[in-house]
């Protein structure tokens, strides 16, 4: 059994619910959170958060103060897909992936990172797509503005895992992104073509985090190999 906390971003469905159940399984003190107030038997709790929200941000760290929250590991795993919101204009879907991927994570992990305990973790879900070395096998004559928007978003997600993990080396808090594969998620509609289930990429993640890569790296969790920035 384990006695460490995790707090897992965007747990309501997808790769951060299958975390969640998982690592709760293995002993660990699971915290969940979601847009969408809900309560889960199976986690130690669940915080209300929209990370594209500043107030919401404030409000979430400000109850988990208060609940003297102190975390091991920390994965930033709330995200959105590469899909066309028709409701939104070009501009504000490409805003959107940068709101949730970029502010949202940086906003929410910054005002978080002094509820870390010493020697903690803290894990970036990444895309192989933001990877500088993958750009020539990526078919770039079929990106979308969205999927564009998705890849750079990521990318910039990538820089600040190597700009936090220079930050925190003192106090020994290792900071990671990785890549979970393709996986048969509702995170966008071309996701349910995925070799992977979200088992398989759940169980891929854990390894690699109970592998414990060097801080400011970046993992594929498919093939367990380290990825290229």
């Amino acid at each position: 059994m384990h006695s460490k906390t995790v707090l897992i971003t965007g747990t309501n469905k997808g790769i951060g619910k299958g975390l969640a159940h998982q690592l709760k399984s293995m002993g660990y003190k699971v915290y969940g959170t979601s847009r969408t107030p809900h309560s889960s038997t199976d986690l130690d709790g669940v915080y209300t958060l929209d990370v594209t929200n500043q107030q919401s941000i404030s409000d979430a760290i400000s109850t988990m103060t208060h609940d003297a929250l102190h975390i091991d590991l920390l994965i930033n795993n709330a995200g959105i897909g590469s899909d066309y919101n028709e409701q939104l204009t070009a501009k504000e879907n490409f805003e959107l992936r940068f709101q949730t991927h970029v502010f949202g994570t940086f906003f929410f992990t910054e005002a978080i990172t002094p509820l870390l305990k010493p020697d903690g973790k803290i894990i970036n879900i990444s895309s192989k797509l933001s990877s500088f070395a993958e750009v020539d096998n990526i078919a770039i004559a079929k990106l979308t503005q969205n999927k564009m928007a998705y890849i750079l978003s990521k990318s910039s997600l990538n820089m600040y895992t190597k700009l936090l993990a220079s930050r925190l080396r003192e106090k020994q808090i290792a900071v990671l992104s990785i890549h979970p594969g393709w996986v048969q998620t509702t995170l966008s509609t071309t996701n349910k073509n995925a070799p992977l289930s979200i088992t398989t990429s759940v169980d891929g993640i854990i390894k690699l985090i109970l592998k414990n890569p060097p801080t400011g790296t970046f993992w594929n969790a498919e093939n367990q190999e380290e990825l290229q920035w």
